[in-house]
C-alpha cells in the first residue's frame, strides 16, 4: 500500500526507564499487587464481570461504554465491549483468538478501564525495570497506609526529549492504590475480598481536565470451571483485523507524517516562553490523531493549543504484519513563544492597585463575585505536581473591571509558586458581569479561590 509505512520492530527504547539511583525497588509489592489486585494474575480463579463506564458529572457525555467478560482460563474465555462508535467481541478457545470489531477505532481511554479492571499489571515488566525507593506514608495513627515508587525517564527524540514520570502505589494491605504513566493512569477504589485476591469495585481516571471518569463493577462473581461460555453474536458489518495498538517512537511518528508537523504556539499569560512540552497521542487504523493527553510541559498553559493541533493531524497508516494498525506515541516538542502584551500579572502582594480616581473598588465578597461570574475556565493541574501529590488551595485578591474583566490578580496565599502561576493562567481569563452600583458599573475587589486536589488515595512525596 503506497501510502503506508512497514513497520518492523516497533522501538520502545525512548521509553525505557533511567531510574533514581536506589537500593531498594518495587519488584516484591508489584508482585504481590499483580496476585492480589489482578483477576488473571497468578492464582486466578474462573470469574464473571461487567461493569460500566461513565463520566460523573455529565449524563451525556460521550465517554460511556459496558464491558463483559466471562473468564476460565487464559485458554478460554469471552469478552464484549459495547460503547458508541466501537463495538468488540473477543471470543478465545484452546488457545484459539478470535476477535471482531464494529468500528475503526478502539478508544485509549476505554482501553485503559479494561485493562484497569481485568488485568491492571499486565506490563509488569515495565515495572521490573524500575529501581525507585519506595516510599511510606503514614495514617494519623501512625501506621503505615500505602507506599509507591516512581521512575523517571526520558520521551522524544535525541535531539529534543523531556522528562516523563511513573508512578505505581499500594494500599497497606498490597493491594493495588494508584498507577500512572503515559498512556495509562488510573486509581483503584473500595478492594473486595474476591476469593483469596481484593479486587477493586470503582476505577477512577481523569481523562483530561474537567473530565473524571469512573468505572463501576455491576457483576463480578465465580464461574464453575465446567460452564459453559456464552456465544456472542457476529456484527453485522465486523472490521477485518486486529484493533490493538502499536506502542511507536517519536522518529516512527516523524516518518509516518503526511507532511511536515508545525505546531503554532501562541502567546502565553504568564510562565516560561521557551522550553518543552510532551503529548502522549493515539491514532486509529487510518493514521488520524484520535486523543491526545498532556505528559509534561515547561508552560502548562500551552497544553491546549498543542492538543488542539495534533488532533487534526493524520499520519500515514502504519502496518504491521501485513495490517494496518492504531498507534501510539510519547511525543516531545520545542516550544518558543512571548507573553501577551496585556498579560502582566501581578505576582506579589505589594503590587498597587490602578487608581481609578476618587472611587475605590468595591470589595464584595466571593459568593457575590461567583453569582457574576459568567466564564471561566479550570487551572490546568502542572502533571509534576500531579504525579508528585503535590496540591493545595490557591487565594487570589482579584480586581474586576467595570466590563466585567479580570485586570490584576495578587496571590494571597499558596501552597507552591507553581500552582499560583496554573491558578493565574486560569482566573484571568475569567469573565464577570458588570457590578452596578446606583445604575452604573465600578470596579470590586473580591477573592478568586482555586483548589487542586491531589487524587485520593495517593502518596506525597
Amino acid at each position: 500500500m503506497p501510502n503506508s509505512i512497514r513497520i518492523g520492530v516497533l522501538l520502545l527504547s525512548a521509553l525505557a526507564p533511567a531510574c533514581f539511583a536506589s537500593t531498594d525497588n518495587p519488584h516484591s509489592a508489584v508482585a504481590k499487587a499483580e496476585k492480589v489486585s489482578s483477576l488473571t494474575g497468578p492464582g486466578a480463579a474462573p470469574f464473571h464481570l461487567k461493569f460500566a463506564i461513565s463520566e460523573s458529572a455529565n449524563s451525556n457525555s460521550p465517554y460511556t461504554a459496558t464491558v463483559e467478560e466471562y473468564w476460565k482460563s487464559e485458554k478460554d474465555w469471552t469478552r464484549s465491549i459495547d460503547s458508541p462508535g466501537f463495538q468488540q467481541h473477543v471470543v478465545v478457545k484452546d488457545g484459539n483468538l478470535n476477535e471482531e470489531n464494529d468500528g475503526n477505532y478502539y478508544p485509549l481511554w476505554l482501553r485503559s478501564f479494561v485493562t484497569a479492571a481485568i488485568d491492571p499489571l499486565q506490563d509488569a515488566s515495565f515495572w521490573e525495570k524500575v529501581s525507585a525507593r519506595i516510599v511510606m506514608t503514614s495514617s494519623t495513627d501512625g501506621h503505615p497506609s500505602s507506599s509507591c515508587a516512581r521512575a523517571q525517564f526520558k520521551i522524544g527524540t535525541a535531539a529534543v526529549n523531556n522528562d516523563a514520570f511513573a508512578v505505581i502505589c499500594f494500599n497497606a494491605d498490597g493491594t493495588l492504590s494508584s498507577v500512572v504513566r503515559p498512556g495509562f493512569e488510573m486509581e483503584f477504589h473500595d478492594p473486595q475480598p474476591f476469593g483469596k485476591k481484593r479486587i477493586a469495585r470503582r476505577y477512577i481516571a481523569d481523562t483530561e481536565p474537567g473530565t473524571e471518569l469512573v468505572g463501576s463493577v455491576e457483576i463480578l462473581e465465580k464461574m464453575e470451571s465446567s460452564s459453559s461460555l456464552p456465544d456472542l453474536p457476529p456484527f453485522a458489518k465486523p472490521t477485518s483485523g486486529s484493533v490493538e495498538p502499536a506502542p511507536i517512537s517519536q522518529d516512527t511518528f516523524e516518518k509516518l507524517l503526511r507532511e511536515p508537523l508545525n505546531i503554532v504556539w501562541p502567546t502565553v499569560h504568564s510562565g516560561n516562553t521557551s522550553g518543552k512540552l510532551s503529548m502522549y497521542i493515539s491514532t486509529d487504523r487510518e493514521g488520524q490523531i484520535r486523543e491526545a493527553y498532556p505528559l509534561n510541559s515547561d508552560n502548562a498553559g500551552l497544553q491546549d493549543a498543542a492538543r488542539d493541533q495534533l488532533i487534526k493531524v493524520k499520519l500515514k497508516p502504519a502496518v504491521l504484519q501485513g495490517q494496518q494498525v492504531q498507534t501510539e506515541a510519547a511525543l516531545t516538542f520545542q516550544f518558543s513563544t512571548s507573553l501577551e502584551s496585556n498579560s502582566a500579572v501581578p505576582l506579589t502582594s505589594s503590587s498597587p492597585v490602578p487608581d481609578n480616581g476618587p472611587t475605590k473598588p468595591i470589595v464584595v465578597s466571593p459568593a457575590i463575585a461567583n453569582s457574576l461570574r459568567i466564564k471561566a475556565f479550570a487551572p490546568v493541574y502542572p502533571q509534576d505536581l500531579k504525579l508528585q501529590r503535590v496540591g493545595g488551595r490557591v487565594e487570589l485578591t482579584a480586581l474586576i473591571g467595570k466590563q466585567g474583566q479580570v485586570v490584576s490578580l495578587t496571590p494571597l496565599s499558596s501552597p507552591n509558586d507553581e500552582l499560583t502561576r496554573a491558578a493565574i493562567a486560569a482566573a484571568q481569563t475569567w469573565i464577570y458581569k458588570p457590578y452596578l452600583l446606583n445604575g452604573a458599573p465600578v470596579e470590586v475587589q473580591t477573592v478568586i479561590t482555586l483548589i487542586f486536589q491531589a487524587p485520593n488515595g495517593r502518596c506525597t512525596w
